[in-house]
């Protein structure tokens, strides 16, 4: 299993155990996994797509360095009113 497989199931369990998610699925919905294709993924038959990872960061502003095991931060900082500016 790949790092980015990995640290996707991984951030599953970091949502659902932060109270943003309850469920799997809501994951699934979010980036446009089928429930059925989780599981494969559990079990390495198959692999999150670059579009799953790009929908993972920008839904819960995950850091995509995170992902791909350079950073040790899961999330990024968070934006306030003077960023946006």
């Amino acid at each position: 299993m790949s790092m980015a497989d990995k640290q996707m199931l991984h951030l599953i369990e970091i949502l659902k155990s932060s109270g943003r998610i309850r469920f799997g699925t809501e994951f699934c919905e979010a980036v446009g996994l089928l429930k059925q294709n989780l599981y494969k993924i559990q079990k390495g038959e198959k692999h999150f797509t670059p579009d799953h990872i790009e929908k993972a960061v920008k839904e819960y502003k995950v850091n995509a360095n995170w992902i791909f095991g350079v950073s040790d931060k899961i999330f990024l900082p968070m934006e306030t009113a003077a960023d946006t500016k």
